[in-house]
């Protein structure tokens, strides 16, 4: 859109001081509002901003497009506050609307769309093929305020930037095989191309590889890590893989992403339990969790491991499979102290085979787009996951493992007069029920949350948890 000479805005509200206003100003007169969201808290800032384009500009058409309207285009195109639905890949499906629109036409036959015609039915079109992504231009940055999005996260000089959509595997949770299907990836070229300008224009710190699976190509990520070496450009980097991926990676690609900058991988390893890894097509066992975050080890890269926890209890395969999880984290955490392990509650999403099963078992899911903002995987919405168990995995995978086996940080400051007296009684403590798998009891976890909540102790508080590394 941006290539072909439209006029676009961009309205980030994290870099807007008035977000609302600054809304209204650029709707008056445009062509449509586009809005792209995710399922959960993203809905909210959707649904509100919709409703308010809506009665302040109700001739101007409400578009929207991203996974969770990819995912029940139907149900978000009833919506009184939403015109149209993108499914799916968006560039080219949103391009012919914005041309419709200004030529005075209507949505009909165009590909990937689901909207509400005039009647007020909802009429759903075919997919639109996906185009590859070497077929399109650079994302624009340009139409971000950088200085400010750098202020906003923490003056760092870091961006996001997606060289691939989709995933060749079949995970029973994961929407992406839905939304965007096969993999496709810019060419390693594109990609040095893309990071050498952005850092001659932004001087960049670090980019984030927000794919989905970074590591889908072998051979394209060594050209990748090859170029940015080659040429010259000193910027730490973080992707995405399988822990699989990783076990595969042989001593000297590991070396050379680790020379090439790679600081972090992030694994999406699910759960400790092969019932359950079994259950959600994951395709590999915990034991790949230890293995792969070796080979990181070794390359001086860190591990960053997210795990799902509390499945449904009607699911046979679901028994035990919070405790499985913690001890594989408790594993994990006591070979490589340095690693990051992040939890996550269940999560059925609309499309998704696990989705199908949480209706088969007659599950209370969410019924409209508005009960969908509530549905988070960082926090619990489901009815089947106690708060017993919600209060075990954060006090275990938060707390008690980061104090039993602390990493370098940690240890660092725990050996410094003025917090050995309060660190390190908490490290014997911690160390002493990881070592008997006794977490009854929480005092000490109890008398940290009540610390935390004093204005006194607040900034304590939040310097511990920053030494843990969680």
């Amino acid at each position: 859109m941006h290539a072909e000479g439209y006029e676009l805005v961009l309205i980030d509200e994290r870099l807007h001081d008035d977000p609302e206003g600054d809304l209204l100003a650029a709707a008056d007169g445009a062509l449509c509002v586009g809005i792209s969201t995710m399922t959960g808290f993203q809905l909210k800032g959707a649904i509100r901003f919709s409703r308010m384009v809506r009665k302040e500009a109700p001739s101007v058409p409400i578009i929207w497009g991203g996974y969770h309207p990819s995912l029940l285009p139907e149900q978000t195109a009833s919506e009184p506050y939403v015109d149209a639905v993108v499914r799916g890949q968006g560039e080219r499906t949103f391009q012919e609307i914005v041309t419709r629109l200004e030529g005075g036409g209507d949505l009909t036959d165009v590909a990937g769309v689901t909207y509400r015609n005039q009647a007020g039915e909802v009429i759903s079109y075919p997919d639109r093929p996906m185009t590859g992504l070497e077929g399109f231009p650079p994302a624009p940055y340009e139409l971000l305020d950088i200085d400010r999005f750098f202020r906003v996260n923490g003056g760092r000089h870091a961006l996001q930037y997606i060289s691939s959509q989709g995933c060749p595997y079949k995970c029973k949770f994961c929407v992406e095989p839905k939304v965007f299907g096969k993999w496709s990836g810019r060419s390693a070229e594109q990609v040095a191309d893309d990071i050498e300008e952005l850092d001659r224009r932004y001087g960049l710190e670090h980019i984030t590889f927000s794919d989905p699976n970074f590591f889908v190509s072998r051979k394209r990520v060594e050209e990748i890590c090859n170029l940015l070496m080659e040429r010259g450009l000193k910027i730490s980097w973080s992707a995405a893989a399988r822990a699989d991926q990783v076990v595969n990676i042989d001593p000297g690609l590991s070396r050379l992403m680790a020379q090439s900058g790679c600081s972090q991988i992030g694994i999406g390893m699910e759960s400790g339990s092969q019932a359950i890894l079994d259950l959600i097509d994951k395709r590999i066992s915990p034991e790949k969790a230890i293995a792969s975050n070796s080979i990181l080890e070794d390359a001086g890269i860190q591990g960053c491991y997210a795990f799902m926890v509390g499945f449904p209890p009607q699911l046979p395969e679901a028994r035990g499979e919070i405790w499985q999880t913690l001890m594989l984290i408790k594993a994990m955490r006591r070979a490589h102290p340095e690693v990051v392990t992040i939890t996550f509650y269940v999560t059925p999403y609309p499309g998704t085979p696990l989705y199908d099963i949480a209706l088969q078992l007659q599950l209370e899911m969410p019924r409209n787009t508005e009960e969908w903002a509530d549905w988070e995987s960082t926090s619990v919405h489901t009815t089947w996951i106690s708060n017993a168990d919600k209060d075990l995995v954060e006090r275990c995978n938060n707390f008690y493992f980061p104090f039993a086996f602390p990493n370098r940080r940690l240890r660092k400051h725990m050996a410094k007069w003025k917090w050995k007296a309060f660190l390190y009684p908490l490290h014997l403590l911690a160390a002493a029920r990881c070592r008997f798998d006794f977490y009854r009891w929480p005092f000490e976890w109890r008398l940290m949350q009540r610390l935390g909540n004093l204005k006194r102790f607040r900034r304590i508080s939040s310097q511990i948890g920053a030494l843990r590394g969680n």
